[in-house]
């Protein structure tokens, strides 16, 4: 069991505090953990789940946070949306509320209360705001901070305070195990009692005629205005924290510390357990439509789910616990509240990344159709590949081969796919899920089939030591042309050079790398390699041949098998890839980097940073961007000067194959973990992407200032430099991102620093108890020096001069 939560709200939390809204690219690269959001693609799939019984399988999104409100002295106990959506208000541990707007400037600060403010909400015409404290009581105030009304009569902590839908009544719930319904001039109308412990929430229905209620008594009962219990809510195995009607008062939502959300009826009878949360569920509460519950946990994350309590999103970047989650009412956003000090707002309709779930095992391959409009992607385990529609969201399994699907690739006109199997066939299907062919005649596993780029053709590799060449058209489909054979070994890949007239051919263990017409007709050899030769493939003219080897080499040859150039790593290349101009190739090695180098085999630049052996390297149909895949469970976004551009963490096993969209805004990855996924790409949200993974518990360590928060972050007048607080160091950095100079010299925390009005000073407050005054290259000037304790903040005036 948790530890009582009015003991938890009195550990030591620091406030990152950001006086000036820092752009979301510099937060990235300074502070920000893993910005993960999901939510349904397609809601009608949850709504009726029969709908769907063709294929199984989920989509989840991942969507970008829009702003963050900083400000608060530590925790953020509640964060809610006013009826119209344009501003919100917060709740603090710091005696105090705050009311923003939706870009995440603070328009005015509540002050009155003598403790923690738990809670805060707007009256339904969003003219006023009521806060509960735990200094006892409940206040009403106007939107400029003004105190209008004070309900006292509780013995304790108030937990929360809320409206009646017609703004005429406010509910408030206490420690003292009651629950009381005032007018909102502050006359007590009814006190209901009947908990056996503290009551944490208490809210009206829809119609204002019912109130439901969560209490420490493990139980959340609903009541009508004359105190009279109508149901009991039990099931829940621990501390019942909020309890929710849905919007049309026929549900209730509830959150406990049994890390569980649950749906109920208003009988009491229980519709659906929410689990998925790995610590206490401290808020649940339903979108306007009904159709979606957000749930926010001490885990760090928040979960969305649908209404039938299936689990389709998930938000991960606050750096604490998450006290409270809701809905803005036209369903867009999610705001959030924490303890790392921060309300978050998360924006639907900005996508980071698409999930795909639905195979049973290691998904292997995933693949985007030519028209950037279809994903194919297979897994070993389950004997299928999946049609994934990312613009409609529709799902179609492939099922037919007995045995592991191997691979899958579209048609040039992404109308077809071929997927191979160790059933010895390969089968030729429409994006429907239709079969159209078998391609029979292999005496063991396909290892690999493709078109042709015109269209005509696909080529197979098999353990039986044969490559075939089958015709797609019309009657003929399925008939075998040509047969390619090697009496010494087995074919493991063969790709098609672009003008469709010759294929080049690797083995299992054979170092000999093939070229054939598509008669059959050996035209090349090439020879040199002194192990297994992983790929090859035609440079974008069909002029020359790349492949990789476990010999540590990958090597360039001209169509006649002369060998060009050799490309050299410390261990296996496991791929080789030419750049879409021809100028440029990158390898994939297992000593953990990726190379690019020209066409003459000079190396430009090694992509160094990850931690495992990098399974795949290549670029993106526009050549700007190159992608590295690894078994260390990220894909990195790098441009050809070899700059990391974006790391895409989240999976939870190596990272098989990945690859872009053919617009280059989207990358596909397949992992051990049994998903795929889709990464968007556009430039304002890769600096989202470059993150560090949030950690389960403990504090996050952030690139530059490890083992410490950032606790505070300003720009300087001009708008064109940074300066930070951390650890006992400052930072200043440009708007790019890029470390400037750190100002040192204190012996203990700095808790903020700020640039003089003239932006050519900078002025730093530490627990050393001292001030400090330092010029922009880092120069100390002066240290000023008197307080008998934490110098928690200073500022340069106006008139100060150098």
């Amino acid at each position: 069991m948790r530890l009582p939560r009015t003991a938890l709200l009195f550990l030591p939390v620091f406030a990152l505090g950001v006086s000036t809204p820092v752009p979301l690219s510099f937060l990235a690269i300074v502070a920000t953990p893993q910005a993960l959001a999901q939510t349904p693609n397609d809601q009608n799939l949850d709504q009726n789940p029969a709908a769907n019984t063709a294929a199984t399988g989920s989509f989840v999104d991942y969507f970008a946070q829009d702003a963050q409100l900083t400000g608060h002295e530590g925790s953020v106990n509640s964060a809610s949306f006013s009826p119209d959506g344009k501003l919100i208000v917060t709740a603090g541990s710091a005696v105090s509320a705050g009311v923003w707007d939706i870009s995440g400037k603070q328009v005015v600060e509540i002050r009155g209360h003598s403790a923690s403010v738990r809670s805060a909400g707007f009256s339904p015409d969003g003219k006023h705001i009521v806060t509960a404290s735990f200094d006892g009581t409940a206040r009403v105030w106007d939107l400029s901070g003004k105190q209008l009304v004070e309900l006292s009569g509780h013995q304790g902590n108030v937990y929360s305070a809320g409206f009646s839908p017609d703004g005429g009544s406010i509910v408030t719930a206490g420690a003292d195990k009651s629950v009381r319904v005032w007018d909102t001039s502050g006359k007590l109308l009814v006190e209901i009692t009947g908990h056996s412990g503290s009551v944490y929430s208490a809210s009206f229905s829809p119609d204002g005629l019912q109130i439901v209620t969560a209490s420490a008594d493990k139980t959340a009962r609903v009541w009508d205005l004359s105190g009279k219990v109508l149901a009991e809510l039990s099931g829940h195995t621990d501390t019942v924290w909020s309890a929710r009607f849905s919007p049309d008062g026929q549900r209730i939502v509830t959150a406990s510390d049994d890390k569980t959300a649950r749906l109920w009826d208003l009988s009491g009878k229980p519709l659906a357990e929410l689990k998925g949360h790995q610590d206490s569920v401290l808020s649940a509460s339903f979108s306007a439509d009904g159709q979606r519950i957000v749930t926010a946990s001490v885990d760090r994350t928040v979960l969305v789910w649908g209404a039938s309590g299936k689990l389709l999103a998930k938000l991960q970047q606050h750096e604490g616990g998450v006290n409270s989650a809701s809905f803005s009412p036209d369903g867009k956003w999610i705001v959030t509240a924490s303890n790392d000090s921060t309300a978050r707002v998360w924006d639907t309709s900005s996508k980071l990344l698409t999930e795909l779930q639905g195979h049973q095992g290691e998904v292997e391959t995933a693949n985007f159709s030519p028209d950037g409009k279809l994903i194919v992607t297979t897994a070993p385990g389950d004997n299928t590949a999946r049609v994934w529609d990312i613009a409609g969201k529709r799902l179609v399994e492939l099922k037919g081969h007995p045995y592991s699907v191997i691979s899958a690739s579209f048609s040039p006109d992404s109308k077809q796919i071929v997927t191979t199997s160790h059933d010895g066939i390969a089968r030729v299907w429409d994006t429907s899920g239709k079969l159209l062919a078998k391609l029979k005649g292999h005496e063991s596993s396909v290892t690999s089939a493709s078109f042709s780029p015109d269209g005509k053709w696909i080529v197979t590799t098999s353990y039986d030591g044969t490559t075939r060449l089958w015709d797609t058209s019309g009657n003929t489909s399925g008939k075998v042309l040509a047969e390619y054979k090697d009496d010494t070994d087995s074919f493991s890949s063969a790709s098609f050079s672009p003008d469709s007239k010759l294929i080049v051919t690797t083995s299992s263990s054979d170092h000999t790398v093939y070229a054939w017409d598509i008669s059959a007709q050996m035209v090349a050899e090439l020879k040199g390699h002194q192990y297994t030769v992983f790929s090859a493939s035609f440079s974008p003219d069909g002029k020359l041949i790349i492949t990789s080897s476990g010999d540590g080499t990958a090597r360039v040859w001209d169509i006649s098998g002369k060998q060009l150039a050799e490309l050299n790593h410390t261990s296996w290349i496991r791929t080789v890839s030419f750049s879409p101009n021809g100028k440029l190739i990158v390898t994939a090695s297992d000593d953990d980097t990726a190379r690019l180098w020209d066409i003459s085999g000079k190396l430009l630049t090694e992509l160094k940073g990850h931690s495992a052996s990098v399974t795949s390297a290549s670029f993106s149909p526009d050549g700007q961007r190159i992608f590295t895949a690894s078994y260390d469970g990220t894909t990195r976004v790098w441009n050809t000067s070899g700059q990391l551009l974006a790391e895409l963490k989240g999976h939870q096993g190596t990272i098989w194959s990945a690859s872009f969209s053919p617009d280059s805004k989207q990358i596909v990855t397949a992992s051990a973990d049994g998903t795929a996924r889709v990464w968007y790409l556009s430039d304002n949200l890769l600096a989202q992407l470059k993150l560090p993974e949030t950690p389960a518990s403990g504090i996050a360590e952030y690139q530059g200032t490890p083992s410490y928060q950032v606790r505070n972050a300003n720009f300087s007048p001009d708008g064109k430099l940074i300066v930070t607080a951390s650890g006992n160091t400052a930072r200043v950095w440009d708007s790019s991102g890029k470390l400037l100079v750190e100002l040192k010299g204190h012996s203990g925390s700095v808790y903020s620093a700020s640039f003089s009005p003239d932006g050519k000073q900078i002025v730093t407050a530490s627990w050393d108890k001292t001030a400090r005054i330092w010029d922009t290259s880092g120069k100390l000037l002066t240290e000023l020096k008197g307080h008998q304790g934490y110098v928690n903040s200073a500022s340069l005036a106006l008139h100060n001069r150098e």
